[in-house]
Order: structure tokens, then sequence, then C-alpha cells
């Protein structure tokens, strides 16, 4: 009896020292729990909008499946849920303030639904076979304008009379849409919407887009016994892009202005996705580019007197990043974004086109959350401030910053480190910030105007705790000709310095998007888990992403994947460096850019990796669209050697390392074509590869089996490979 007493205590010590050391209750990670990642860390509140007419706030709270819409008081601190859930087919996501604030517009099932706090009660506005999309209030909140097989409609609120004002709208023709490469490479894509109402609600601006010239692209769907099939108007480099023009309509009479570019106006290709109103009614703002996407126009245009003139021209030798059309104030001046010294900062100019003062300076950049609708900056009322996201001090880092029109006062309001959203009240008396950090999921909270904290708005309880999670270490590394490279390392849970790790190297690699931040999910659940299976991860920021300057992104151009794979080599050479990591047991990965610079390293730095998974992968920037790639490769008949040295495609027969393709059978983005070419390269040269098609998905999967197939199909596919030899 006294052995066995010695035996449970002895027990209970060791059990008391797991305990301590954190191991003795924590779970482990599954490919099921990091597909369905919510049931670990709770989806934060969304759509987060002020009430008109109010100090309330309105937001999306998702639970269990049930999504439900909260209005939160600002004086009270009290919320209450908005039903509307009894009415079947109402998307809450979509919805929309009426301009009073007393009413909600809503999509759902291709119709328009409009709920009225008052009584509580939904009408149906529209009906019918033909889908109601991109509906907006107009400003005095009596009627409600929307497109309809590609022609603008407006709807009287009072009356239920639909009135149409365009009238030429076919499949090809788009009258205030926008068609699938505006989306994804001009606009925003947080909408499609091409119009605009002018303030005093008598008038639609809008962008009307021919896609006739715009070459067909073909879309195979399997998933049925009758296999369906569809056309994509999509332009590849050098072919002929959407025939886009700018009109003025009439909401009471349907007459219709057409804008004519001036004589001798910068040659016209494209126009800006968004376009502005003066605060009077009297004229619109909206932006035209050339093909090349280096010189800019922004143009005003009264359509009732035909005044039109330039009020500002933008010039940049690589390209223009920037879309955004004068923020007008309420006395007509406006404000203005331009990289013309670098960085993207802030100017004041006057009404008329004169530059009164640059409000910004400095060797950082204003910024908003990739694909958000928030806006770049946000004015407060009349207090004479104008707020926005900014890299300063850190560019992994996006911190609150106001600064006055006169230029005076630049201070920053939020407080810790990592990243931070921005949502001003419309009287400029408080914000909403969303914050997160590498190691906090998204808090929202309620601040006032200078900064000071109000309250928190959600905070939802994640069970990250209950599992041992890896490390996760921010690293600068020093490329060969002195630049400072942002990386990121996750070590596992349980890291032991002393053992040979493999790694596992995710790159995006390529413009507009920066994946080495101080933000909740730069170190995802898959990393976590991968980690959890004994790998190191790392990523890293090569020259060409985003956030740094222009400079820092234009060294790619007319090469791409040159200059970034110089980049990460440097990473990897430091990561041999290190006296953990096994360098001949490394792996890499990406998707969409990611997947080209997998497959571009794989064909140009062949003995550097074991193995390499590339998903909807570039495979040749000819078969990419036209708006994205001539913007940094020009076509192929300006830069035809830029287009070799940067296709992997040519490069295949290079490939060394094992290598897992995956695709969409469904993408419209980056179509299959690109793998199905490189795969008929590697049959030609005589090398093995591994090949996942995931049918009726496109470019991102969405489905919960096909995210979870894929989760265990890498994990498997690096275990298989990245494992010590067999003695």
């Amino acid at each position: 009896m006294t052995k066995s007493l010695t035996r449970v205590c002895a027990f209970l010590a060791i059990l008391s020292v797991l305990s301590v050391s954190g191991w003795a209750a924590k779970k482990t990670l599954t490919p099921e729990l990091v597909t369905s990642e919510q049931q670990i860390v709770p989806l934060a509140i969304s759509r987060v909008r002020w009430r008109p007419g109010s100090e309330q706030i309105s937001y999306i709270r998702h639970r269990d499946e049930d999504d439900s819409l909260w209005i939160y008081d600002v004086a009270t601190r009290q919320k209450r849920r908005v039903d509307v859930s009894s009415t079947a087919g109402v998307d809450l996501d979509s919805y929309r303030w009426s301009p009073k604030g007393d009413r909600i517009l809503f999509e759902g099932g291709g119709n328009l639904w409009l709920f009225d706090l008052a009584s509580g009660k939904t009408r149906r506005l529209t009906g019918g076979a033909q889908k109601a999309e991109e509906p907006t209030f107009s400003p005095t909140g009596d009627r409600v304008a929307f497109v309809r097989q590609n022609n603008l409609f407006t709807l009287s609120l009072q009356t239920g009379k639909i009135t149409q004002l365009t009238s030429d709208g076919t499949p090809l023709i788009l009258n205030g849409k926008l068609d699938w490469v505006y989306k994804e490479e001009l606009a925003d894509r947080a909408t499609g919407r091409a119009y605009e109402w002018s303030p005093n609600g008598k008038e639609i601006a809008y962008l009307r887009l021919n896609d006739t010239p715009v070459p067909e692209y073909p879309l195979v769907h399997f998933l049925s016994t009758h296999v369906k099939f569809s056309l994509q108007r999509f332009p590849q480099p050098g072919d002929p892009n959407p025939h886009a023009t700018f009109h003025v309509v009439s909401v009471s009479t349907r007459e219709r202005h057409d804008w004519v570019p001036p004589r001798n106006s910068l040659p016209i290709e494209y126009f800006g996705p968004s376009f502005s109103w003066t605060p009077d009614s009297k004229a619109i703002a909206f932006l035209t580019l050339n093909r090349d996407q280096t010189e800019m126009a922004v143009h005003l245009w009264n359509a009732d007197s035909g005044s039109n003139r330039v009020l500002l021209v933008e010039k940049d030798p690589y390209w223009i990043n920037s879309l955004y059309p004068p923020g007008f104030l309420g006395d007509g001046r406006f404000l203005w974004l331009s990289e013309r010294d670098g960085w993207l900062h802030l100017y004041l100019y006057s009404r008329q086109g004169t530059l009164l003062r640059k409000l910004t300076s400095g060797n950082w950049m204003l910024d908003h959350p990739l694909f958000s609708s928030l806006p770049m900056f946000q004015y407060g009322g009349d207090s004479g401030w104008v707020y926005f996201l900014s890299t300063k001090p850190d560019p992994r880092q996006r911190q609150i910053y106001r600064v006055r029109l006169d230029g005076s006062h630049f201070e920053r309001l939020s407080k810790e480190p990592g990243t931070h959203t921005l949502l001003l009240s419309p009287d400029g008396r408080f914000y909403v910030e969303t914050f997160s950090d590498y190691k906090t999921p998204p808090i929202t909270r309620l601040f006032k105007s200078d900064g000071a904290f109000v309250a928190t708005l959600d905070k939802p309880e994640n069970h990250l705790h209950d599992y041992a999670l890896g490390q996760t270490e921010f690293v600068t590394v020093t490329a060969p000709d002195g630049t400072k490279l942002y990386a990121r390392l996750v070590k596992p849970p349980d890291f032991d310095p002393h053992k040979k790790y493999p790694v596992i190297v995710n790159v995006y690699g390529g413009p507009e998007v920066q994946i080495v931040q101080d933000a909740w999910g730069v170190t995802s659940l898959q990393d976590q888990l991968f980690a959890e299976h004994g790998f190191l991860l790392w990523s890293l920021d090569n020259r060409g992403s985003w956030g740094r300057g222009h400079a820092w992104e234009t060294t790619i151009f007319e090469h791409l994947g040159r200059q970034e794979l110089s980049d990460q080599m440097a990473g990897v050479n430091y990561l041999k460096s290190l006296p953990y990591v096994d360098s001949n047991r490394m792996g890499i990965w990406g998707w969409s850019y990611g997947g080209f610079m997998t497959l571009y390293t794989l064909t140009h730095a062949p003995r550097v990796f074991k193995c390499g998974a590339a998903g909807g992968p570039v495979t040749d920037w000819r078969f990419y669209d036209s708006i994205y790639t001539e913007r940094y490769m020009r076509t192929p008949k300006v830069n035809p050697e830029g287009y070799q040295e940067s296709s992997p495609l040519d490069a295949a027969g290079n490939l060394r390392a094992k290598l897992l393709l995956m695709h969409g059978v469904d993408d419209d983005n980056v179509h299959l074509q690109n793998t199905i070419n490189f795969i008929e390269a590697l049959i030609r040269d005589g090398k093995s590869y591994q090949l996942y098609l995931q049918p009726g998905e496109k470019h991102g999967f969405v489905g919960y089996s096909a995210r979870l197939y894929l989760v265990d199909r890498l994990l498997k596919f690096f275990e298989d490979n990245l494992q010590p030899e067999s003695k």
C-alpha cells in the first residue's frame, strides 16, 4: 500500500509539473477545427455602420449560423436586436440605412425588401424573375435605385412605381454596374455598383460598359448530367478592353447627358469605377486613365450646362495605384490622395483645382483594409479634422491618425501596437475601431473623436487557451543590398532549439498585398496545425508587396518574379543560418500570385526546396487579365522578354522538387488553363507531379468539404515529403 501511494504521489507530481508547463490539459488542433475555426475563435461582429440621424451603431452578429442585426445606443450604452428574421430570403449582410435612419433596405432572393423600424414590418419592393441588384437609397430617402438586367431603375417608396432610366442594357452592355475585369482590377471588390446619386436626388451619374469587343473565355461546369457551358468576357494582355462611357440621367425626365472628352485630352482607356458629386449637385468629378495606367485626369463635368474641365492630372512612369475620386467638402474644396512623392498622402485643393496644402507627409502611407468598403479618409463633420489609417510608425501596423485641414495638429489616436480600423460618426464626435494583433482576435470598441475610450462593443470569448499553440516571431532580414525585409516565423509549441526542423515557406509576393502584419490571422490556425505537426512556418514580404511605398513596389516592373525571388532567397539564407533549421527539408507553397511565386521559385531556383504546392497559379502572364497584368508588365508585344523571363511555363523543364498542383475547376479569375498548360509542359519534359482539382469551386474555395480536403491534402503532402529520410 505504501508503494502504491508513492506511485500515486509521483504520478500526481508529474501531472502537476505538466499542468504548470501548460501541457496537461491542452487540446490538439485538427483539420476539421481549422476549417471551421469559429469553434475556437467566434466570428467578430461585422457590417458596422452608424445609423443616420442618431448616435447609434448597427452591426451583424454571427452566432451558430444565427445571424442577427443589432443596434447599440451610444448615450445609454444599451443594445437591442432588430427582428427581421421572420422575412424569408432577406440577406442581413446586405442591409443599408435610409438617409433618415428610419428604414432599412435589404436584398434577398433576387428581390429588394424594406424594413420599417417603427412598425417592425417588412415589405417586398420588387418581384419577378429578373434580379434586382446594387440598390441604394436616394439622398432624400424617397426612392431606391437599382440595376436589373444591366439597366438602371428607380422605385418610388411612396407609390411603389418603378421607372426605367436606361433601356440599352444587355448581357454585354452594363449600365451602372461593373463587369468582371473592372470590378476585379479597378474597384475595391466591395461593390459592383457603378452609379452615384446627386446630393439633391434629382440625377444619377453612371458608367456604361460595353463588353462586346472583349474576347470570350469559355467556362465549363461539370457537376451536372448535361455539362453546362458559359462564356465570360475576359480580356487578356493586349486584347481589346471594355469600351467605357460616362453619363448623367435625370430621375424625373429620364433625359440622358453623354460626356464627350475635351479636345487634346489625355488618352482614355479606362474610367475610374468611383466618382463624386460636388455638394451643390451641379457637377460630377470622375477619373480617366490611359491603357498603361501611367496618366490619370480628374474631370469636373456639369451635365446640364455642358461645362467640362480637368481639375488636375497625375502622372507616374510605372503605374498609378490610387483611383479614389475627390472628396468634396461643404465649401467645394476637396481632399485628394496621391503617391506623387512616392508615398500615398493627403492633399487639399481649392474648388478650382489649385493645390492649397499637403496635409500629410513622410516615409509612410495612408491605407485601409484590403477589399474594404471603408473610405481611405474620413472627414469629421464641420470639426476641421480628417481621420485616416496609416503605416506610421511601423508598416506592419495600421494606426489611427488625424490632422486638421490647415495642416496642424497631426496626431495619433490609437494606442496599442497592432492593426486598427476606423469608422467615424457622421457628426465627427465618435469613431468605432476594430483592433487586433497577431495574438489577439478582433475587438470592436467605441471612442470619442479625440481617442478617449467609451465602450467595448464586441469582444468574443475564444478558446485559444485550450490549445498548445506555436510561438510567432517577427523577424527582420537584410537583403544583399542592405534592404530590410520583414518576415514571420512560427515555431512548434514544443519547440526544442537543439533539434532540426523542416520548414514550410508560405509565399504571396505580389502587388497590393502584405502578408506580414501585426494583425489577427497573420498566423492562421492552419499554420498552427502545421506547427503542431513539427514544422517551422515562414513568410516574408518581398519588394513589390504592399505597405512600404511606391518605390518598394516598382522594382518588379516588367519582370514579375525576379526581384521577388531574390528577396525570398534572402529569407531562405537567413533560415539556413539558424541552427535548428534543416535546410534539406524545406518546402514552399502559395495561392494565386503565391502559386505563381511557388512555381517561379521551383523552376528558377530548382535546388532550394525539396517540395512545393501551387494553388490557383498563374503559369504564364499572357493567360491573366489585361488590366492587372499590363499595369506591371505592359503588353506581350511591348515587353516580350519580360513575359518570357516571368513565365514558370517556359521554365517547367527545370523542376526538380516534388510538386502538388491545386486548382478550382470553376475558377473564373486564374483560369484552369494555367495549370493545364503547366501539366502539358511537365509531361513534355518528363517531370512528375501530383494534381488536385476541386470541382465546383472558383479561385478561393468556400465550401466546407473543399476547404477541409485542402488543409488535409496540404498537411499530408508536406508530411510525406519533408520528414527525415528513413535509415
